[in-house]
């Protein structure tokens, strides 16, 4: 076999009748470890000592209007008592992950770190995620080495959540954070954008980062939504970037101009944002000689 492929594997154990199917999660030459279930799983947690230790834990539910799933990201020192006080208290959530240790080695402090490094990174996922916590964690300060096992950890926590397709997470990358894209990485695509009626179209830029589509700052964005698109599950996502102050206005009315690079999971969907219309983005999203998006993957 050609070429060098470097996975994990994803060890998936469904637990028999006595646990009602509750799922354990475990990566080669990882020290965490995960458990999945829903909300009838919680007092059965309550048996399992190995969580009764310090955790980081994802309350999920889908959204029924939008692409994105709502999540809430919290820790605890006995991660099973704290999901049970949850259950209580907060009726949205209808399953849960939480992440452990194996070995027992993660503290308070590493799980604060985590709790706020993935806080962080779902803020960064307007468009796939609905982050409940009202309030920005804290953090805690860690020795250097003991960061840079918990960034390793929190990874391995990002490629579990969404190679199980529970929550997808885009890591935006400290190019993308700086705004260089467009010198660093050459294949950007466009993108023909109308004002509507009487105006001159403009360009809204993509390229394509980590198998993740990133609609580019300085893209031009319709102003007016379509009225085939003012139903669309899109809009509830384009009106919150614009609620949060992600458009600046253009030099024409009938355009908006973002001001910072935003991921999508699909390039119809960052297509859709900017037209605020319907659009196949796999065919419409061009290189300068023509080539479609769509060409331009199935060639590399």
């Amino acid at each position: 076999m050609e070429g060098k492929y470097e996975g994990k594997t994803i060890k998936l154990y469904i637990m028999g009748d006595k646990y009602k199917n509750i799922k354990s999660i475990e990566l080669s030459n990882w020290s965490g470890k995960a458990y999945i279930g829903n909300r009838k799983h919680v007092g059965i947690l309550q048996e399992f000592d190995d969580l009764a230790t310090p955790g980081v834990y994802f309350l999920i539910s889908e959204n029924e209007d939008s692409y994105q799933k709502k999540i809430y990201i919290g820790e605890a020192d006995e991660i099973n008592k704290r999901i049970l006080d949850h259950q209580k208290k907060k009726d949205w959530w209808e399953e849960f992950v939480v992440f452990i240790s194996k070995n027992s080695n993660l503290t308070k402090a590493h799980v604060r770190y985590l709790e706020k490094k993935l806080h962080d990174i779902a803020i960064q996922n307007k468009t796939t995620i609905d982050l409940d916590n009202s309030n920005t964690p804290p953090s805690s300060k860690l020795p250097i080495s003991d960061c840079d096992d918990m960034d390793e950890f929190s990874e391995n926590i990002i490629f579990v959540l969404k190679n199980l397709g529970m929550i997808d997470f885009t890591r935006i990358n400290e190019d993308l954070k700086e705004k260089k894209i467009e010198i660093e990485n050459p294949v950007v695509f466009e993108l023909s954008v109308s004002g509507g009626k009487g105006t001159k179209s403009r360009i809204a830029k993509l390229s394509i980062e980590d198998s993740n589509y990133i609609l580019l700052e300085g893209s031009y964005i319709r102003k007016e939504i379509s009225n085939g698109f003012a139903s669309h599950n899109y809009v509830k996502i384009r009106k919150q970037l614009e609620l949060e102050n992600y458009f600046i206005q253009s030099d024409d009315d009938a355009f908006l101009i973002l001001n910072q690079n935003v991921p999508f999971t699909s390039p119809s969907a960052a297509g859709a944002i900017a037209r605020n219309s319907s659009v196949n983005g796999r065919k419409e999203w061009k290189l300068k000689n023509g080539m479609t998006l769509d060409d331009y993957e199935n060639s590399h």
